[in-house]
């Protein structure tokens, strides 16, 4: 699964058609090099930097085609007509033409990347306007091809009705998104299908999967270009927390996009020492654990920002409860412990001592930071420190020989 998971559609077809042919492949460039029929393609296809350089400009200009609104996309595709005659009259014999070529592509590529950017910033900026204007976002909206904003077309049409995207609109724009995310990623959109055609799966996770997954697909990263999407965890009840948890049992799920906690709760003196008192033991079963623990990794960030966006989730035992085990007592199961390779007792009473600072820490955070009674704040810190302990010790204890 790991496997099929990091190799999707045309990367895939790269790698075996090398793999088949010893060498350049006849699709490294932008083109069939088969069918190379000037000097300059087969100068493009004999040059390895350059072949990648065509086909990453290539790659750059379809992302950005995709993500400008129509009358932009129109200026760009006679520009980049423009730029593949200034690419064909380099002349010359096939040794020679790199000298021509290289910076050409090289500017090129560092445009294109630079309006890459900024396109992904408005359409960003026109996301960030859905909470408020869902109306204005939805026009917006409407003049990407972007995957991504037709799936927060559909996302409209479900959960903002102000927005004025209609029916058969939502039903294009999904049809386009599921299309793409065939095209780029075909296990995602098999997952997807599977849970789409489930009918215990609701609309509302159906619609907040595709979401996720077209965000996962979009080129996201901290530094330069952060998550907008954060606002669907509020409001879109048990549905969000289900589509966004894990869901391919691999390293994939290192990359689901689960905001982070908020309001720093998790930050505070009490909670950084317990969870230091149990990363070594984890560390040390995550040795041998398989990309399997990541689906662990997602479970927990997304049940750190539920603790702190929706804590009075956890007013409720029996909304937490799910199963029997959740009643699990978490200090006998850490005085029960008997891999002390991976756990040393000395290490468990550090623990077993640390528990209740968390517990009275978060009572005092949900007080201060959530408006919560002092009675509530004490169930609900109960409840997430609970829980916190039993998917922490359920991920040990599935990767070590205790318990």
């Amino acid at each position: 699964m790991a496997t099929r998971a990091i190799l999707s559609g045309k990367s895939h077809f790269l790698l075996l058609s090398l793999l088949l042919s010893g060498g350049f492949s006849a699709q490294a460039a932008s083109f069939d090099c088969q069918k190379a029929a000037t000097g300059t393609e087969r100068a493009i296809c004999a040059n390895d930097i350059l072949s990648a350089k065509d086909e990453a400009i290539a790659d750059l200009y379809q992302r950005l085609m995709a993500v400008l609104p129509q009358p932009e996309a129109v200026t760009l595709r006679t520009d980049q007509r423009s730029w593949l005659k200034q690419r064909s009259a380099c002349s010359g014999d096939v040794a020679a033409l790199p000298a021509c070529l290289t910076p050409l592509f090289t500017q090129r590529e560092s445009e294109l990347t630079a309006r890459l950017h900024k396109a992904q910033r408005t359409l960003d900026a026109d996301i960030a306007t859905i909470p408020a204007h869902p109306a204005q976002a939805a026009a917006r909206l409407r003049q990407y091809a972007d995957p991504l904003a037709q799936a927060w077309l559909v996302w409209l049409h479900q959960f903002a009705p102000a927005s004025g995207v209609g029916a058969q609109e939502a039903q294009r724009a999904e049809s386009a998104a599921s299309a793409a995310l065939k095209a780029n990623d075909n296990f995602a959109w098999s997952v997807w299908q599977d849970v789409r055609n489930d009918p215990k799966t609701s609309r509302d996770e159906t619609v907040l999967m595709l979401l996720r997954m077209s965000i996962e697909q979009s080129g996201y990263d901290a530094e330069d270009r952060p998550w907008v999407h954060c606002f669907v965890f509020s409001g879109q009840g048990e549905a969000v927390w289900q589509a966004f948890g894990p869901l391919y049992g691999s390293s994939r799920d290192g990359s689901a996009p689960i905001c982070p906690p908020q309001g720093g709760l998790f930050e505070q003196d009490a909670w950084k020492y317990l969870r230091n008192q149990i990363a070594a033991p984890e560390s040390t079963v995550g040795a041998t654990a398989g990309t399997i623990r990541f689906a662990s990794f997602a479970a927990w960030r997304l049940f750190a920002l539920r603790a702190t966006l929706s804590p009075q989730h956890f007013l409720n035992p029996t909304a937490q409860a799910g199963n029997a085990d959740d009643a699990d007592d978490a200090v006998q199961r850490i005085r029960d412990w008997t891999d002390e390779k991976v756990w040393p007792a000395t290490q468990r009473q550090l623990t077993l001592a640390a528990i209740e600072p968390a517990r009275q820490s978060t009572a005092r955070w949900l007080q201060l930071e959530r408006g919560f009674s002092a009675a509530d704040a004490q169930i609900a810190a109960e409840n997430i420190v609970r829980i916190w302990l039993k998917q922490h010790l359920d991920y040990l204890a599935e990767n070590s020989d205790s318990e």
